[in-house]
């Protein structure tokens, strides 16, 4: 299934159940998953790979803060 690029893919969990359980991914396999659904989203919105390439480079440019706002 290929989700549309207004799409979301969050689900919802009790509370109760998210409270007890630790998280099954570690911090950095979050943020490589992260990283790799904006890089389907681009993606998914016609980006071509050149184009995803340089706004996945601006996005850790701004993060890292070399790139002021």
């Amino acid at each position: 299934m290929i989700a549309e690029p207004d799409s979301t893919t969050t689900t919802t969990t009790p509370a109760s159940a998210a409270s007890s359980e630790a998280s099954p991914l570690s911090a950095t396999e979050l943020y490589q998953l992260t990283l790799y659904k904006w890089r389907y989203s681009l993606e998914a919105y016609g980006f071509e790979s050149g184009e995803v390439r340089q706004l996945m480079f601006l996005k850790w440019l701004y993060t890292s803060r070399y790139l002021p706002s």
